[in-house]
């Protein structure tokens, strides 16, 4: 920064009269830079707002899955449910069933039948020559180099390289100071054999005896089940499903000692799960329509506008701060897509489900959900912007009596255009036309106001233009600056020199 020294001959106080200056030349590129902070300010709030929606999008979506209101509960005793976990699915029958267990799925496996010597260093070399290892699993046979001087974990290293083409895994234990082969899947196909080229590598594993080429080959073993005495099945995993249930064996007969054992277990709706998730639901909606309508009614203080950094220079923290929460007020206000799209949710929960046939439930009424609390008058409805309120009692009833009615109450599908968009939503579920709403109508266009790509958003080309404005006229400012030190340069020089001459025509009337 250049040092002047000025007004030495005029008087003036040039530095402060270009300062002046200089701020009065300041004042658009300040009020331009008020209107990037406010529209800046608008477009994170626009994105704030579309997080709390796509929050409760994802609570929308459990109100279209049929799996939702038809969800069951098993119930077994605490001995039974430390052997197998019952799970079962929506399509599970209610009522009684057994579950007799004689032998649990296992792996195929083999281990060193003594130490491998290697524990106290396990870099010392096992294979004392090149050769060939040939592992054998259920998804296929691979040859596999080993080098002479290969140690324990480098062997290892090799053979879970080819796991995915062979389907067995390598694991040494330091401690027990042996090597474990187990293939990567349970049942009767899981197979392992070992064969190699050099007759005593199989017997240095331990795997082996003395000369030995080959392991011979182990097998895994399937599960063997009997679902209420309706003969013995095989499956070759732990965990299946059998009538719609989900089971997990955790506990071999063998280990405890019998030869079988039976679970004895009842499938029931599960009706505080449902009723839990309804409620979950409700309450996300209620939050995000009392969020919507308080920014859509926040008053807008047109008089409190962002501050400049100079302003900010004169005033306290405590200041600034309540200044800005003013500045900040109202800035969606008004919004018309927050507006349609608090309309058209409400009238998704209000209007009636069309094409459900007679007897059964078609609104959100019939199962106890309402605008209004118990006893309460349509005022709350009003005064309340469409809270959600529900007869706990009501809604425990219908999903006791008749869940499937319920279920197509809310997941109904509904027609839809050739794009896949619902044509009135009218005649789809609850759940259904919301979801659509909240996605299309409220998300996707929440998203367009903010969005920078694949097309920038006339928000988004409001606040880059007026940075590039901003850009030009600061990059001005030290012309002109330099502009207004020469112009006063100029003055004084004709000041001086009208001096000089005043000087001068003096000394004749002296």
């Amino acid at each position: 920064m250049p040092v002047r020294i000025t007004g030495l001959g005029s008087g003036l106080d040039i530095e402060s009269l270009v300062k002046q200056q200089m701020q009065v030349k300041r004042i658009p590129i300040d009020t331009k830079q008020q209107k990037v902070t406010w529209l800046t300010w608008q477009r994170d709030a626009y994105r704030d707002m579309n997080t709390q929606v796509s929050s409760f999008l994802t609570e929308t979506r459990k109100l279209t899955m049929e799996s939702t209101f038809l969800a069951k509960k098993a119930s077994l005793s605490t001995d039974d449910s430390q052997k197998v976990t019952v799970k079962p699915n929506p399509g599970a029958v209610n009522g009684n069933f057994t579950l007799k267990v004689t032998q649990i799925a296992k792996n195929a496996m083999m281990a060193s039948s003594g130490s491998l010597g290697v524990a106290s260093d396990t870099t010392q070399a096992v294979a004392t020559s090149n050769l060939t290892l040939t592992v054998t699993g259920e998804l296929g046979v691979k040859a596999i180099s080993i080098t002479n001087g290969d140690n324990i974990n480098q062997i290892v290293s090799k053979i879970n390289a080819e796991s995915a083409n062979t389907g067995v895994k390598a694991s040494y234990d330091q401690l027990s100071d042996k090597l474990t082969l187990i293939s990567t899947q349970t049942g009767d196909d899981a197979i392992i054999q070992l064969d190699s080229s050099d007759a005593n590598f199989l017997n240095k594993l331990g795997l082996a005896a003395l000369g030995a080429t080959t392991t011979g080959q182990v097998t895994g073993q399937d599960a063997k089940v009997d679902f209420n005495g309706m003969g013995i099945t095989s499956v070759r995993s732990n965990t299946f499903t059998m009538n719609n249930i989900s089971f997990t064996l955790l506990k071999d007969p063998a280990t405890l000692g019998v030869a079988d054992y039976t679970i004895n277990a009842s499938i029931t709706s599960d009706v505080d799960s449902v009723v839990n998730t309804i409620k979950g639901v409700f309450d996300k909606y209620n939050e995000l329509i009392a969020s919507m309508n308080n920014k859509l009614n926040e008053p807008r203080y047109r008089n409190y506008l962002p501050l400049t950094d100079t302003q900010k220079q004169e005033m306290k923290d405590s200041e600034i701060e309540l200044w800005e929460q003013k500045a900040k007020s109202g800035l969606l206000r008004g919004d018309t897509v927050m507006k349609s799209g608090l309309d058209k949710m409400r009238r998704n929960l209000a209007d009636i489900v069309s094409g459900i046939g007679a007897g059964q439930f078609d609104s959100l009424a019939d199962i106890g959900i309402t605008t209004t609390p118990s006893g309460g008058s349509n005022l709350y409805a009003y005064q309340e912007n469409g809270k959600i309120y529900i007869d706990e009692t009501k809604l425990r009833s219908a999903l006791e009596t008749s869940p499937e009615q319920v279920a197509t109450l809310f997941t109904k599908d509904g027609a839809r255009d050739a794009s896949g968009r619902l044509i009135t939503g009218l005649d789809a579920g609850i759940g259904t036309r919301l979801y659509e709403t909240v996605n299309s109508d409220i998300i996707k266009r929440l998203t367009e106001k903010t969005q920078i790509v694949p097309t920038k958003s006339y928000l988004q080309r409001q606040i880059d233009d007026y940075t590039s404005q901003i850009a030009r006229e600061e990059y001005d400012l030290p012309a002109y600056e330099q502009k207004l030190y020469s112009q006063y340069a100029k003055l004084e020089q004709a000041l001086n020199q009208l001096n000089s001459q005043g000087a001068y025509l003096s000394s004749f009337f002296q």
